[in-house]
């Protein structure tokens, strides 16, 4: 056991040698004193164990290598959890990245602070080279814990630093995807001191074939399960706070579901996936159709008669009802960038007028002084 480490960086790794040394690199670039990275082969059939290898040899002293059997992201997880030393824990896909400074800047204003949880935004990073902004937190909401967790990445374990002593009896639902959706929420709710890093600084990678962006099943209902847990190990903390725990994982990670991807779905499995869906949500009874956050978020989408439609589990009206909501959003982005169009041609001929401007008012005065 290591002693001294302030920073334990848990990075899994399986079927990722197309991108892991990008993520190795990009950690090793800046690594705070007093951490650890801890590289966690699970079971991986491709050549990763080779680059793992390479990197272990030429930074040993910061690296500690296991290899086991495959078990599945969340077993890895508790796998590195059980044997990180540091006070801070953080997680890294292995087929993500991260900006220059990232853990130096994190760890240090965690250490300055004494704050349970530091956390930063994301950039979604598309291999076509698109580039998405995303804010990890929602400035409507009163509290720092709100604030946190009421956005849509609020599960995702990569983009904190969080103290150890909040993983107590806390650990990741072996089987189970969307595990962090049963632990993350837990972690904001113990944490008393909550900062937030106003920097993209993580780095997610958008990768077809990945299970966020390949077709649409019944697989990602998953989310049911571990929302469960979820709520399950909430009791621990107040009723307001499990209610808004409630709200932001019933809104962000179950409804979205239904408004976007299922949306996509247009093969005769739409109808099934969506008849499912009704099933799993009915079962959740008024807990979800009477709690505040939901009714609020319905009404901001201005899809309120969506909640009828799935207690009633009117399959149809519902398919039309989310294929609606896309497409007047889809128009509203259309318009707002024929508007913008041209506003942004005449700001950006305005300024190359300036600078023809400025030019010749050198020039004349370079003829001038000549002469």
């Amino acid at each position: 056991m290591r002693n001294n480490i302030d920073l334990s960086i848990i990075i899994p790794v399986y079927g990722t040698e197309k991108y892991l040394r990008k993520c190795l690199d990009s950690v090793l670039i800046s690594i705070p004193l007093n951490t650890e990275i801890l590289i966690i082969n699970d079971g991986t059939k491709d050549n990763s164990e080779e680059i793992i290898l390479e990197y272990k040899e030429k930074f040993n002293d910061l690296i500690t290598y296991y290899k086991k059997e495959n078990g599945g992201l969340s077993h890895t997880k508790n796998y590195g959890l059980e044997r990180a030393n540091g006070k801070y824990i953080t997680f890294i896909d292995s087929d993500d990245f991260v900006e220059n400074g990232m853990h130096e800047d994190m760890l240090s204003t965690a250490l300055k602070n004494n704050a349970d949880i530091v956390y930063c935004d994301v950039d979604e990073v598309f291999e076509d080279g698109r580039i998405l902004k995303m804010s990890c937190t929602n400035y409507s909401r009163e509290t720092d814990f709100f604030k946190a967790i009421d956005t849509s990445l609020m599960a995702a374990s990569w983009n904190k630093i969080v103290k150890k002593e909040l993983f107590i009896n806390l650990t990741y639902p072996v089987g189970l995807n969307n595990e962090d959706v049963a632990v993350t929420p837990i972690l904001f709710g113990r944490a008393k001191t909550i900062i937030k890093i106003n920097k993209s600084y993580y780095k997610y990678l958008q990768r077809t074939g990945s299970i966020q962006n390949s077709q649409f099943n019944n697989k990602r209902y998953v989310i049911f399960k571990t929302s469960d847990i979820c709520f399950e190990r909430a009791k621990e903390l107040s009723p307001q706070k499990q209610e808004q725990i409630k709200g932001t994982i019933y809104t962000h990670q179950i409804l979205a579901l239904l408004l976007y991807p299922i949306d996509k779905v247009h093969d005769e499995t739409r109808f099934s996936l969506i008849q499912e869906f009704c099933e799993l949500i009915n079962k959740k009874g008024d807990d979800f159709y009477k709690n505040k956050y939901v009714l609020e978020y319905v009404k901001m989408l201005k899809v309120k008669s969506i909640l009828k439609l799935l207690k009633n589990s009117n399959i149809n009206l519902i398919s039309k009802k989310i294929s609606y909501y896309n497409k007047r959003n889809k128009l509203k982005k259309d318009i707002r960038k024929a508007i913008l169009r041209p506003i942004k041609s005449i700001k950006r001929k305005y300024k190359e007028h300036k600078i023809r401007k400025i030019e010749r008012k050198q020039a004349k005065e370079l003829k001038k002084s000549q002469n």
